[in-house]
């Protein structure tokens, strides 16, 4: 049987409040009780429950709603998460969330309440009015907001996407690339919408036509099959801006099988300056998102905030030039080579 609390107490010979100030490491206990007490709690195989005691006696916890964690942003923000936590003193509570219906993201910010958290930062697409309403419903919670559309008036945390997407389209105008395909991501993430927004404005605004958008799920695989759609669809287009980093991996692949060269033909632009990047085939040109920094600064923006009044930290982003852009071959990217590469392509597949 299990020893629990009280038991540690009647075997020392003291109260139960002598027993926890011990094994919370108060100084105010002799030497004797404590060595009663301590002599008790090995004679017991007593474990106490620290969990229960950063409740009871600290309740210092931030809590982290959180996409799933396989998801290299998702994972560096978390990690940003903890460090900082860790570092004012505080323990991390993470709750991982599989749908995105507000439902799932409501039922989480209990959950994290109903463990005494009193901060919660949520990395996962909120709509405005969702975000809103958790903020007017959960008063005594303070809530920050990670992917959330720029114009809703809560507190937020979150990388300059629309300096980044500006910065990769101007780079491929200025290489002379004008007939872009877009690999979005889902279409709930405002980030994603923001991206794809000021990358069609650039575009638009040279009077040129964006070939395609296609949506992925952040995967490398999604951005794969949406590669090798625009491809099958005979589209004639000479690059490609894709929202993360792992679908331009699947990207750059879908390309490699149909043989089609990338910087020559079509050139390919990631985002965010994931380390494996570097390591793509050709090297990937990407904006470079700093996540351990963004989740370290949502943390002390909780922290150091009365939340009297709202508004949006962004972080800077920069764009990194390798390997897989360069300025158009001008024998590349004709008509007839396209429909040449979608025929090998037919072939490839009847095999």
């Amino acid at each position: 049987m299990t020893a629990t609390f009280k038991d540690v107490a009647r075997l020392a010979g003291v109260s139960t409040q002598t027993v926890s100030r011990v094994t919370n490491g108060a100084e105010n206990v002799s030497n004797k009780t404590r060595e009663r007490v301590l002599a008790a709690i090995d004679e017991l195989g007593y474990i106490p429950n620290k969990a229960a005691q950063a409740l009871k006696v600290q309740n210092k916890i931030i809590g982290l709603i959180t996409l799933d964690m396989a998801l290299h942003g998702a994972a560096m923000i978390a990690n940003g998460v903890r460090q900082q936590a860790h570092e004012a003193g505080y323990t991390l509570a993470i709750s991982a969330v599989d749908d995105l219906e507000d439902h799932d993201i409501e039922s989480a910010v209990r959950e994290l309440i109903a463990q005494q958290v009193e901060s919660i930062i949520i990395n996962a697409p909120v709509s405005a009015e969702l975000a809103t309403e958790l903020v007017g419903k959960y008063t005594k919670v303070k809530l920050l907001f990670i992917d959330v559309s720029q114009d809703t008036q809560v507190n937020a945390v979150c990388s300059a996407n629309e300096n980044g997407a500006r910065k990769g389209a101007e780079l491929l105008i200025k290489q002379q690339r004008n007939k872009p395909v877009f690999l979005t991501g889902p279409h709930i993430s405002h980030a994603s919408q923001l991206r794809t927004q000021i990358w069609r404005d650039v575009f638009t605004k040279q009077a040129f036509s964006v070939v395609a958008e296609l949506e992925g799920d952040w995967s490398a695989a999604s951005g794969y099959q949406a590669m090798r759609r625009a491809i099958m669809q005979n589209r004639d287009f000479d690059s490609v801006l894709v929202a993360n980093d792992q679908m331009a991996l699947g990207a750059l692949r879908a390309l490699n099988e149909m043989g089609i060269e990338v910087p020559s033909s079509v050139s390919v632009i990631g985002f965010d300056g994931t380390e494996d990047s570097e390591f793509f085939s050709p090297p990937l040109t990407t904006i470079k998102q700093d996540f351990t920094l963004l989740g370290q600064t949502a943390v002390n923006k909780l922290l150091a905030t009365t939340f009297d009044h709202v508004d949006i930290t962004h972080i800077d982003v920069s764009l990194i030039e390798r390997a897989s852009t360069a300025p158009r071959d001008q024998d590349s990217g004709s008509i007839d080579q396209a429909r040449k590469l979608l025929d090998k392509a037919l072939r490839l597949l009847e095999h």
